[in-house]
């Protein structure tokens, strides 16, 4: 007869063995929460929907074609001065080549069937497509360094028209929601929302609230609008030569040679002020002379019905603008549209708040380092070449292009004084951001950025998968750091010590081939340690 102790010795080493076997497995069988990646505007081409022909963004053979029509009678028309003559012999031909098949009607409709690509399955569906497509930067680099972190079938990538109502958008993606819980039998989703997609993602908040959503991690968003947009929209064009070349020096930061090539022409223009005013002169005149027919035989047939593109219209000009584009009045069901998203897009914070009050975790990155659009009076702002650096990170306080807040400025507080919320190179305060311990800053990273396999997607990955990640949690993470595009590489700006980066403006030949020789340094050491 077996003893009943040493019986209930046996079963209980059988019970622990059992119990260290199945937990690996039970561990490993916890649910990923699915991350949807919600596209920005134009992510992918838009389609004619009867013929299937890409309308946009246009094919190199149609503006090959159109340029080919209407070089001729603008060379002709600028030689003779005769702005009313270029418009006459040009715009039409740019508007049918390019914007027509674009437009919506006055109710902001699409006037032709039109078709966004659409991705309805995760992304390991589509390797083409999303993984294995050359992209290393914008929304398909957020795509695959978020399949890195979580694993491609748990990641699912929505994108829709971006022409239309954001609140629309919103629908679909509620939908879209709805049917990935399902595939992944998931309670909650995270929402990884790019540039537009911030738009979308609010509207969403607005709508729904956010019970269906664990983690929104936004990227870049234009959910308060564009300056630049609002710019355009209320007629303020102006020209400054500098900051075109500076822009093109900004978006050409890994071409070494051409960033050469521009800082001898930029300095060509600083040591020649009476070339820069005369030449800024000049095409400000042209400018002014067709702004009047630009508007109306192209912008307003396209562009201005759009609901899409008056949602990056922000609070500041939105009436103004509304206006000027439409002095006689609009459609009224075109301005229940826009009017209806303007009221989420103003409310944005609170929704938000919302969604966190109720265990939603919201994190936001935002950029700086670059100079803005060269056609507005905002060309000056701090952004990251589209959306200036205010607006994407709900409220930062930054300092103008190539200056800095001050040795004396008097930081903000975001109510705890412990925390310092002011980057070292003294030009964005992000006290003042709405989610000061939730924003994250990288300095010189172009809109939606994030180039796969450097420190930026490094920091991506982490937004996305951490529990409540805050600008206190990660040393490895701080709230201000640098992007070098040379190396890929990204440095902490939040070492404690306030002052003003030498380099910052870099407007004079002296400082632009110095920092040519010290980033071709850069590549010649990565060489080596590859």
């Amino acid at each position: 007869m077996k003893h009943p102790a040493k019986t209930l010795l046996s079963l209980l080493l059988c019970a622990v063995l059992l119990a260290a076997v199945w937990t690996p497995v039970f561990a490993a069988a916890e649910p990923v929460t699915p991350v949807i990646v919600v596209s920005g505007m134009n992510s992918f081409p838009l389609y004619d929907g009867e013929t299937g022909e890409q309308i946009w963004g246009p094919q190199t053979k149609t503006i090959l074609s159109m340029v080919g029509r209407i070089l001729w009678p603008t060379v002709k028309a600028l030689a003779k001065g005769d702005m009313e003559q270029l418009a006459d012999d040009t715009f039409g031909d740019v508007y049918q080549s390019l914007f027509e098949v674009l437009a919506c009607d006055e109710t902001g409709e699409p006037l032709h069937p039109v078709d966004a690509v659409t991705f309805p399955q995760s992304v390991d569906h589509y390797p083409d497509e999303l993984l294995e497509a050359d992209e290393t930067e914008d929304e398909i680099a957020v795509v695959k360094t978020v399949a890195n972190a979580v694993g491609a079938e748990h990641v699912y990538f929505f994108n829709y028209d971006w022409r239309l109502d954001p609140r629309d958008d919103a629908k679909a993606l509620h939908s879209f929601i709805e049917t990935v819980k399902r595939e992944q039998n998931a309670k909650k989703v995270t929402l990884v929302p790019c540039s537009m997609g911030g738009a979308v993602v609010n509207s969403l908040l607005s709508l729904y609230g956010a019970a269906d959503i664990a983690k929104i991690v936004y990227c870049l968003v234009a959910s308060k609008g564009i300056d630049m947009v609002g710019e355009l929209f209320g007629r303020n064009v102006e020209i400054d030569v500098h900051v075109l070349l500076e822009r093109l020096f900004n978006f050409e930061n890994g071409n070494l040679a051409l960033q050469a090539l521009l800082s001898v022409l930029q300095g060509g223009f600083e040591l020649n002020p009476l070339l820069t005013k005369a030449l800024t002169k000049l095409l400000q005149s042209i400018l002014d002379k067709t702004n009047e027919r630009a508007y109306r035989d192209i912008l307003l047939r396209s562009f201005a019905t759009m609901p899409g593109l008056w949602a990056f219209v922000p609070d500041a000009y939105y009436e103004a603008d509304k206006k000027i584009m439409f002095p006689d009045g609009g459609n009224e069901a075109f301005f229940e549209k826009i009017d209806a998203y303007h009221a989420v897009q103003v409310a944005s914070e609170e929704f938000m708040r919302r969604a966190m009050e109720t265990g939603t975790q919201i994190a936001v990155t935002a950029s700086y380092g670059f100079v803005g659009m060269p056609l507005t009076k905002q060309a000056y702002t701090q952004g990251d070449c589209l959306i200036e650096t205010h607006n994407e990170s709900f409220g930062a306080t930054a300092a103008r292009y190539g200056e800095t807040l001050g040795a004396d400025y008097a930081a903000a507080s975001c109510g705890n004084p412990a925390h310092d919320h002011l980057s070292d190179d003294l030009i964005v305060d992000a006290a003042t951001c709405a989610f000061p311990e939730q924003t994250w800053f990288i300095k010189h990273m172009k809109h939606v950025g994030f180039p796969v396999n450097t420190g930026a997607a490094e920091l991506l990955a982490w937004l996305v998968t951490a529990d409540a990640p805050t600008v206190e949690s990660d040393s490895r993470y701080p709230q201000f750091c640098d992007l070098d595009p040379a190396t890929g590489k990204v440095r902490s700006l939040s070492t404690g010590e306030k002052k003003a980066q030498l380099f910052d403006k870099e407007t004079t030949i002296f400082t632009r081939f110095l920092k040519f020789f010290v980033d071709l340094w850069h590549k010649i050491v990565s060489l080596f340690d590859r």
